[in-house]
């Protein structure tokens, strides 16, 4: 007869204390400690899911202010408008409501160029630019607009192109319908 083989003695697990509903079972000397899920994760993810969540609560926090609060910088700034007649006899020969431009010594003054708004400090605040020209009884006249201009500047500056400027206090400036007149008639 053969004898069965002999088994290990068997130990019982140790006694699990009771826990309350819902209680994590107590953590093994092997186990992570309580609350270090990122410990699991290698530094570079941590980093990187930080960075990311901190990235989005700054644009969180831009966005809000920008919509709700401090008001909107269209209440901070203003627009203004006018013209600048080109007088030159090279014109004559246009019927008025022709599309016309600067020629020769006055080839920066078309459709595009820049208009510059400085502040009474110097910089440069806001620009526009000439829409474009269009004859009339006075020469060659472009239109132009600009927007955004900050208030508070003691006095304003305009300028087109290289031209030399206008300057303005902020009421006129508001008030739109600047001229300026450049030529040789």
């Amino acid at each position: 007869m053969t004898t069965p083989p002999e088994e290990p003695p068997h130990t019982p697990p140790p006694p699990v204390p009771p826990r309350a509903e819902g209680e994590e079972p107590p953590a093994g000397p092997d186990a992570p400690a309580a609350g270090s899920r990122w410990a699991r994760l290698p530094r570079p993810a941590v980093l990187a899911v930080g960075m990311v969540l901190g990235a989005a609560v700054t644009g969180g926090c831009w966005l809000a202010v920008s919509l709700f609060g401090g008001g909107s910088s269209a209440e901070k700034t203003f627009g203004t408008s006018g013209t600048l007649t080109l007088v030159d006899s090279s014109f004559s020969l246009l019927e008025e409501g022709e599309v016309c431009t600067g020629l020769d010594g006055y080839s920066d003054i078309h459709r595009g160029a820049q208009v510059n708004v400085t502040g009474a400090d110097g910089t440069l605040v806001a620009t526009g630019e000439l829409g474009s020209g269009t004859k009339t009884a006075l020469g060659c006249e472009f239109p132009f607009e600009i927007e955004g201009i900050p208030q508070g500047s003691k006095f304003y500056t305009v300028e087109v192109s290289h031209r030399g400027g206008l300057t303005q206090t902020e009421a006129e400036l508001r008030s739109g319908g600047l001229g300026f007149t450049l030529g040789n008639d």
